[in-house]
């Protein structure tokens, strides 16, 4: 049936995806449309803030260290591969397929999309992937995830504790600018390959969530004034230490400066 998928979006009371499945099944699209893919270097490296999408899961103490001016150039990156990049252009283009057919439907117009938020309180940084107009709900911030078949189909907002705090930050960060309390937002999980499904989770705002994230920020802005780390996260040797990006300025800092002697 050809309205099957917008049919069972109905049936589980999602927002988004019926008006997009809707519209991308009509015939009015020009032959040719431009999307943008965004391949620059991730924006909020280096800027002092803390980010939404990578900063709220990490401990004090290697918050600490990555944002210590002594300490910060110690920080360790994933390095670039094949993998990764293709990862990345993927996720980034089907970002931009969707941004730019959501433009086109009229729910959401070039200013709603990565619209960017600034909490001067708490210096946090981040931006949203497009907030929609909907006809019934009014103003909804939308975050758009890439996930693979495997991936897609065994993924909970349970199981993403990163989303759940990148999505109430949004809410939280956006309400005044659209003059909305925003309760709830969107999140569409995107299938990387064939047959592209999407799924639609409604994501309440955690208010306790976000205190402690807050809190949290607070304190290592507090710990980087006073010149003091907080307290260990993890044991020397473990393999949290061996896998953690702040490693060579935390536990291995005797090691590495013993090496810059010897050298």
């Amino acid at each position: 049936m050809a309205f099957d998928n917008i049919l069972k979006s109905l049936a589980r009371s999602e927002l988004i995806l019926p008006i997009l499945e809707n519209q991308m099944r009509a015939d009015s699209w020009p032959e040719k449309y431009q999307v943008t893919v965004d391949s620059s270097p991730y924006y909020g490296r280096g800027d002092g803030c803390f980010h939404p999408s990578t900063h709220p899961l990490l401990h004090p103490r290697q918050l600490y260290y990555m944002f210590h001016p002594d300490t910060r150039h110690l920080m360790e990156h994933e390095p670039s591969s094949m993998q990764r990049e293709m990862t990345l252009a993927t996720g980034s283009a089907l970002h931009a397929v969707v941004q730019t057919q959501m433009i086109m439907s009229g729910l959401t117009t070039e200013k709603d999309i990565e619209v960017e938020f600034f909490n001067p309180d708490h210096h946090v940084r981040g931006r949203t992937d497009m907030i929609v107009h909907h006809p019934t709900e009014g103003p909804v911030p939308v975050e758009l995830k890439t996930r693979t078949a495997y991936k897609f189909d065994c993924t909970t907002i349970e199981d993403m504790p990163s989303w759940e705090i990148q999505t109430s930050l949004a809410c939280d960060n956006l309400s005044e600018r659209y003059d909305t309390d925003f309760t709830y937002a969107i999140l569409i999980m995107m299938e990387t390959g064939y047959p592209f499904r999407m799924r639609e989770i409604r994501v309440p705002r955690n208010d306790a969530l976000l205190k402690a994230t807050y809190d949290k920020f607070d304190y290592v802005r507090d710990s980087i004034a006073k010149n003091v780390p907080p307290p260990f996260c993890c044991a020397y040797k473990s393999k949290e230490m061996k896998n953690c990006l702040a490693r060579h300025a935390c536990w291995l800092k005797e090691d590495r400066e013993l090496k810059g002697l010897r050298q």
